[in-house]
């Protein structure tokens, strides 16, 4: 075991209270997006009980951090620290989402030339605004509302502009 693990050890909950104040988020915020109750996620940050492996791995990916980045210097058990995965998935639905929509804009930017863009065109637009609402009323956190907006306006802008050459 590292040495300066004994001796500058954080509260596991206490570094992931900090995390999620970081991040602007409610515990309510942080127990939705880890499908868990808001009563553990106060007894995970008041150290009244050990997150599990499971639990450390999700809430490293909802920061996006390694799970060991998230327990390193911590009071996290080291023999559960040990089992912990080297990395974990961290992206959101609510990323992939955005993903998928600037794929969408993509392939409708190559057809920009061809004689029923507009038709295409317009069933990008009304298929993501509906789906880029739905979002809207959700728990974002402000980076996500920001990126919210972003795509609304690139959405926007691309299916108005056509370019003819």
């Amino acid at each position: 075991m590292d040495p300066s693990r004994q001796t500058t050890q954080e509260p596991v909950g206490k570094r992931i209270a900090r995390l999620r104040a970081e991040h602007g988020w409610t515990q309510q915020a942080l127990s939705q997006r880890l499908a868990v109750s808001r009563v553990a996620i106060s007894h995970i940050e008041m150290d009244l009980i050990i997150p599990s492996e499971r639990t450390v791995t999700l809430l490293a990916g909802v920061f996006k951090i390694t799970p060991h980045e998230l327990v390193d210097g911590t009071t996290y058990p080291l023999a559960k620290a040990e089992k912990l995965p080297l990395t974990t998935c961290s992206y959101t639905s609510f990323e992939v989402e955005l993903a998928l929509l600037e794929n969408d804009l993509g392939w409708l930017e190559t057809l920009e030339n061809t004689v029923d863009w507009d038709e295409h065109a317009g069933r990008v637009k009304e298929r993501w605004q509906d789906r880029l609402r739905r979002w809207s009323e959700n728990d974002l956190d402000p980076a996500e509302r920001e990126l919210l907006h972003q795509a609304l306006h690139k959405l926007q802008s691309t299916c108005a502009q056509r370019v003819i050459r």
